[in-house]
């Protein structure tokens, strides 16, 4: 008989969270497993990659404060043998009403980011970690993308650690690959192009990296940077370039459906995030052949790349490091060197790490 297990997702908005999800659906092996989908908020840009034979459903009202007894009057209706859920907060109402799931359902939460640094720019911080404490061990399990997060658990909620496993984000490489190829290069010639890509929020360190890019064009008259995605900072960040007389030099393109044509067509990719859970475009850099420059920030970047063979890492924050690195790399021409479809280490690849999260939902201790 398959086993029945349910992915519970506060919205389908671009996001990593959501994608790692949608491509763990995407790749269970339907003779063993029958996967489902719930979500709380309909709508969102990743609702068309959601495979066609996945039956989806959504909870009422549309916000996870509210939508409690929906989720769990929906969990009673269809009695899957295992729900699987990330992003704190929906882990936290869930864990927090489990009592009112069917007994033998197990509920496993994914742990999105380095909790301890994450909750920290929340308003309600030591409210959050308490719960934390109190509520992640009820959980089957927890499921961290990087060791560096399941360390924080433990160490900083108590969080016993057989109640952890580390399971790293996975990366559909042929995917990946295909939509890489499935356009024209974004770019200009002549130009040395640097690509950074995620949400534009204070975690993921653009300001630090503009900073950065301003030094390095005074040293380089032939670099420029393009900015993929959209978010709160977009403005701020446009007037920042704008003061630091490099407007002129750094595209922000806005959210992009395939993010991949730049990510693949760039020449170096740069990673100045703050700290990171486990960073989903470091791995899709990677796997579109890519090198990477990235902060060697709290969570797990160092877990994937290895200095000198996929990418560097410069000191965390520091951008004038991380300029000093961008010049020196241009100018000796080091990243040619790299530039391959081989960066991504294998351990990353969706065929491995979805055989990870099979084990785990038959209720295996890995």
């Amino acid at each position: 008989m398959k086993l029945k297990s349910l992915f519970i997702l506060a919205d389908l908005d671009s996001g990593g969270a959501q994608r790692v999800m949608l491509t763990i659906i995407r790749h269970l092996n339907r003779k063993m497993f029958k996967p489902e989908l719930l979500v709380i908020r309909p709508g969102g840009r990743m609702s068309r990659e959601v495979p066609e034979d996945i039956r989806v459903s959504y909870a009422w009202p549309h916000r996870v404060r509210y939508s409690l007894v929906s989720v769990f009057l929906h969990c009673w209706s269809r009695r899957p043998d295992v729900i699987i859920s990330t992003l704190g907060h929906l882990n936290l109402y869930l864990l927090c009403g489990r009592f009112l799931f069917p007994r033998n359902m197990r509920v496993l939460v994914r742990e999105a980011n380095t909790a301890s640094i994450s909750l920290d720019s929340s308003e309600r911080s030591q409210f959050y970690r308490f719960l934390y404490r109190q509520l992640y061990p009820h959980s089957d399990k927890v499921i961290c993308s990087s060791k560096y997060m399941r360390n924080d658990l433990i160490r900083n909620f108590g969080i016993p650690p057989q109640k952890t496993s580390v399971i790293p984000n996975p990366v559909d490489t042929a995917r990946i690959k295909t939509l890489c190829r499935s356009g024209n290069n974004p770019y200009r010639s002549g130009k040395i192009h640097l690509v950074a890509v995620g949400w534009l929020i204070h975690q993921k360190g653009f300001d630090l990296l503009l900073k950065s890019f301003e030094y390095a064009v005074g040293q380089l008259s032939d670099l420029h940077l393009t900015i993929v995605g959209d978010g709160p900072q977009r403005e701020p960040l446009t007037r920042m370039a704008e003061d630091l007389g490099i407007r002129k030099r750094v595209s922000f393109v806005g959210h992009k459906d395939n993010p991949y044509l730049y990510m693949a067509n760039a020449d170096l990719f740069i990673s100045s995030s703050r700290w990171e859970g486990l960073p989903n475009a470091v791995l899709e850099s990677l796997a579109c052949g890519t090198p990477v420059i990235a902060f060697d920030c709290p969570g797990g970047t160092n877990e994937i790349v290895r200095d000198g063979d996929n990418g560097w890492l410069v000191t965390g924050e520091d951008w004038e490091s991380l300029s000093e690195k961008i010049v020196k790399l241009v100018k000796s021409k080091k990243w040619r060197e790299l530039k391959s479809d081989q960066l991504l280490p294998e351990k990353f690849e969706s065929s491995r790490v979805v055989k990870l999260y099979e084990e785990l939902l038959r209720g295996s201790n890995i």
